[in-house]
């Protein structure tokens, strides 16, 4: 059984653009370069929580260094 599913998307003729040149050229389909950027999407977003999740327990049993690392590594992360 197939576990693909069809969507229909709107994207911005630009980015379609650099999507197709870009999935070109790294030897992969159209759909293949938006799975793989929507799964990376997904797994910062993860990590991203799971870091708060980590300041969240630390401020509760507090090691300062540790909890300023976190935050540092926190605040320079990008959510996309």
């Amino acid at each position: 059984m197939d576990d693909h599913v069809t969507i229909e998307i709107a994207v911005p003729r630009n980015v379609l653009s650099e999507a197709e040149d870009l999935s070109q050229s790294r030897g992969e389909s159209l759909s293949q370069f938006f799975c793989r950027g929507a799964q990376t999407l997904l797994r910062r977003h993860k990590e991203r929580r799971m870091l708060e999740e980590y300041v969240e327990s630390r401020t509760r049993m507090p090691d300062q260094e540790e909890i300023d690392e976190a935050r540092r590594s926190l605040s320079e992360s990008t959510d996309e």
